[in-house]
């Protein structure tokens, strides 16, 4: 890693990583912003369509990206805009998930590159209620004038990590990291014949109960996020999700699981630790929430919380 990187932030159309609709690219040399660079991007074919929850968060529809480029053009300007150097994020397993998503969906290859979180960065330097993007800006005086804007979201990843290394005496990334007893991270060079990619349904849109859980059991899970901060209540506990959680796609559950250091699980077992139960159909138990109790009166430990416990446990509400 060099005194020159990248901060980047993604925002994303729908639950799949790839379907990347808008990133935002900001240089730091020497600890100052020296170079900014933003765009909307038309989703990869297989997942070109817009969930409405995704569009709630950052306000973006298909109408908004119509006339944008694609993701080829703009995966050559990132890269060509990095220069080679490491890439910043908050959350990074989110953003280095979203590149080389987006890049298999076209059969495009991914070079090896190194990358390290603000999120982690920010859990070992601050001691803070949590640590959101919002909350850390707040601390160090940066106001963010767009949440989920990407430009603007990559911008606050730069400031919070320029802070952390006036924090530790240095504009040096190594040495930053060194300091807060984190590792550089690197990811490997991605062939897109390599791998097979879980491609979503063209569109969710009137999409029943039968056709979520089918989709959902298609879905592989998602392996704990390196980055995650080992002190976190998620971290190293397996999860499982029985109904429905409001205002995300189980999917999308198991990402932040995930990214929170968990260990999704589509099934209770004697190796599940937390059971989120949401919202069913009938109303009553269901048949997870049954087995988590049989568990439970053999002596298992299994913590049954509703989605709303769940959210507070991965820093999205407060508690």
């Amino acid at each position: 890693m060099s005194h020159t990187w990248t901060a980047i932030d993604f925002e994303t159309a729908n639950q799949d990583r790839g379907s990347v609709c808008a990133v935002g690219l900001v240089r730091v040399s020497d600890g100052r912003v020296v170079d900014r660079f933003g765009t909307l991007i038309r989703p990869p074919g297989p997942t070109a369509f817009f969930s409405r929850h995704n569009t709630a968060v950052h306000g973006l529809t298909a109408d908004d990206v119509r006339e944008a480029p694609t993701w080829e053009p703009v995966l050559e300007r990132i890269l060509d805009f990095s220069g080679g150097g490491p890439l910043v994020a908050h959350n990074a397993a989110f953003d280095m998930g979203a590149l080389r998503q987006a890049s298999a969906h076209i059969g495009h290859d991914l070079p090896a590159l190194e990358y390290a979180c603000t999120l982690a960065m920010s859990r070992r330097t601050w001691d803070l209620p949590d640590h959101r993007l919002p909350t850390v800006c707040a601390h160090i005086g940066h106001d963010i004038a767009h949440h989920h804007r990407a430009e603007d979201d990559a911008e606050a990843a730069a400031r919070i990590m320029i802070a952390a290394m006036e924090r530790y005496g240095t504009t040096s990334l190594p040495e930053a990291l060194r300091a807060a007893g984190l590792p550089g991270r690197r990811t490997e060079r991605f062939s897109a014949g390599s791998a097979a990619v879980a491609v979503p349904p063209t569109s969710t849109v009137g999409e029943g109960r039968f056709e979520r859980w089918q989709r959902a059991a298609q879905t592989p899970l998602p392996e704990p996020s390196p980055d995650a901060d080992p002190n976190g209540p998620l971290f190293g506990r397996t999860v499982c999700v029985s109904g429905d959680v409001a205002g995300m796609d189980k999917t999308e559950v198991w990402e932040r699981v995930a990214e929170a250091g968990g260990r999704p699980a589509k099934n209770v077992t004697k190796k599940t630790d937390v059971l989120v139960v949401g919202s069913s159909d009938h109303g009553g138990k269901t048949s997870k929430h049954r087995q988590a109790e049989t568990y439970i009166a053999k002596g298992q430990r299994i913590d049954i919380i509703d989605g709303r416990e769940l959210l507070t446990r991965l820093g999205l509400t407060s508690a």
